[in-house]
């Protein structure tokens, strides 16, 4: 290595001088000065600005100092996000050590850095592999709903019904898929990295206390890493899947005229949510679409169904401000587990009885 540290009160007249990131300096000062930005991204609390400085000395024809390398490879391994920042530091690392003596001050330091970067790879690794898992299965626990026609609203078998499940109306739903279970909060923070849930102790539990509007955003994410299209019911194909589409039994709730078999309500739930898929499924093999959390669809909301339509699409007029929930909740009596209750909430609220189950339209 050609050169030694820079002395950081010549960094500093050059930083005061207005010359800090002038393409017009040297390389070598440049070296100096993103790294003097890197040491003052540390110091203020902003590891990933200070990574970002130190990448820009790697683009630079110059040959850094041997003490880049050990402060470089430091903050990937203690500030990295990724398991390619956790090797790239290993990598770094082991470069200094096998360029110093055993007696220098860094060794040890250098020694302990390196144990934590295998610590580091190895968990990133395992979390990747759990990670891939985890979003496999989303595909296999997708329940394919024959397309079909169906009354929608307050049919017969429906008790106590209220004006905004009126009138009854025919529709033709088109096939496509609907998730087993309501999403989780493991999948939820394997797609985000953070659970938001009340109820945060219970990774089967389905998340909660996710707005409308946060779900289009794990939409997003979700849709990108397993490469297909993911999204939301549309009420119309929530309320044909409840029912059991063409294989429906005529139940009042999901899958029986007894909520306690399918459903965790105020009777049985101890003010809590539960582990989906623990009650009876319907017709379909579909768990907890009565009680457990409500689930949000894609549908603005509407009093009524006058203008609804007919072809199983979404709502897309009416109040759009607020959105459709169906399929009651832990917290609420039988009257609402009902397969046509509707109910609805504004998109930005986030509540801890409130989540959703994913849908995908079926390509030709």
């Amino acid at each position: 290595m050609k050169r030694t540290l820079p002395l950081v009160c010549f960094m500093l007249v050059l930083c005061s001088s207005g010359l800090a990131g002038s393409q017009d300096l040297p390389p070598e000062i440049l070296a100096d000065l993103y790294l003097l930005e890197a040491t003052e991204a540390l110091e203020n609390g902003e590891p990933q600005q200070a990574i970002r400085a130190v990448g820009k000395i790697e683009a630079l024809d110059t040959d850094p100092p041997l003490e880049f390398l050990f402060f470089y490879g430091k903050i990937l391994v203690e500030h990295g996000t990724a398991v390619d920042d956790f090797r790239k530091g290993q990598a770094l690392l082991k470069q200094f050590i096998l360029n110093i003596e055993k007696d220098a001050d860094q060794y040890v330091p250098t020694l302990k850095l390196l144990s934590a970067a295998g610590k580091r790879i190895e968990k990133a690794e395992r979390e990747a592999k759990e990670a891939e898992a985890e979003l496999s299965e989303v595909t296999s626990q997708m329940v394919r709903v024959p397309g079909g026609m169906f009354m929608m609203g307050c049919t017969e078998e429906q008790h106590g019904c209220e004006d905004s499940e009126k009138s009854v109306h025919r529709v033709q739903v088109q096939s496509f898929e609907i998730s087993k279970y309501e999403v989780t909060q493991d999948l939820w923070e394997t797609v985000m990295g953070e659970n938001p849930s009340s109820f945060s102790n219970c990774a089967q539990c389905p998340v909660e206390s996710v707005s409308w509007e946060d779900i289009q955003t794990f939409l997003e994410k979700l849709s990108t890493l397993i490469g297909e299209r993911y999204r939301l019911p549309t009420e119309a194909e929530w309320e044909y899947s409840a029912r059991g589409s063409q294989q429906s039994r005529g139940h009042e709730y999901a899958g029986s005229d007894t909520p306690a078999l399918v459903a965790w309500y105020t009777g049985n739930s101890e003010s809590r949510t539960h582990p989906v898929g623990q009650k009876a499924a319907n017709e379909l093999g579909l768990y907890d679409m009565s009680g457990n959390v409500w689930e949000w669809v894609a549908d603005c909301w509407n009093e009524s169904y006058h203008g609804a339509p007919s072809d199983g699409s979404a709502w897309t007029s009416g109040d759009c401000s607020r959105r459709v929930l169906r399929g009651g909740s832990w917290l609420n009596k039988p009257e609402y587990l009902r397969s046509a209750f509707r109910y609805r909430s504004v998109t930005g609220i986030q509540s801890l009885n409130i989540g959703f189950r994913l849908a995908r339209t079926l390509t030709p």
